[in-house]
């Protein structure tokens, strides 16, 4: 909370020493107050923005989540990274609960059931995704889960999006104990997103390598 409070200064300070400067070189009031209006939209809109979206810094991100972890989306990405199990589930709850959107439903739905280490449940929630790059991604995790390895070739051979294709073959190589490949597949996913998704990638692939992905037969 208190990185909130610093930056809300920062922006009160930053925008009335840039108004003094500028006033000092002699603009026009018009033209002063529409450039620390700028700067003010650039810091408190376009800041966020580049992190969220752009960012290839884990830790730039991680100071984000950290300050707005209260937001469900960003709680549970921050939850992969210092939460336990069962908290990230209750935050893909929280998700499911707080917003309507098709996809985000499809998506954070699908992350659930593999927390909860369903992969029957996974499997047949994949058929009715929309998001034909997300179905067969999610088909092939499940298939991954349950030990079917050809299944889950079959889908990873559908995938054409960099980090969704790297991302599926660390997951298999995680699951044949092939751990110099897990770890080559986990770098490959991580460098081709950016952003949350990064961030996200990078650390639900590292939980799966201590181990919490394992399954029971349900």
């Amino acid at each position: 909370m208190f990185s909130k409070y610093v930056n809300f200064i920062l922006v009160i300070v930053g925008g009335a020493l840039l108004a003094l400067v500028l006033f000092l070189s002699g603009l026009q009031m018009w033209l002063v107050f529409t450039l620390v209006m700028i700067f003010t939209f650039v810091f408190t809109m376009g800041y966020p923005f580049y992190i969220i979206y752009k960012s290839k810094s884990l830790r730039l991100i991680d100071q984000y989540l950290t300050n707005h972890r209260s937001k469900p989306i960003f709680g549970y990405a921050h939850a992969l990274a210092h939460g336990t199990d069962e908290e990230i589930i209750n935050q893909l709850n929280k998700i499911l609960k707080s917003y309507a959107n098709a996809e985000v439903q499809e998506i954070y739905k699908a992350n659930l059931l593999v927390f909860q280490k369903n992969w029957r449940g996974l499997i047949d929630f994949s058929k009715s995704m929309e998001n034909v790059a997300y179905r067969d991604y999610y088909a092939g995790i499940g298939y991954t889960m349950s030990n079917n390895m050809g299944k889950a070739s079959e889908y990873l051979q559908k995938l054409r999006t960099p980090w969704i294709v790297h991302s599926l073959k660390a997951i298999i190589a995680m699951k044949q104990k092939k751990q110099d490949q897990f770890q080559t597949e986990v770098r490959l996913a991580t460098k081709s997103a950016v952003g949350m998704q990064r961030f996200v990638l990078h650390h639900m692939l590292n939980r799966m390598a201590e181990g919490v992905f394992s399954t029971k037969e349900k």
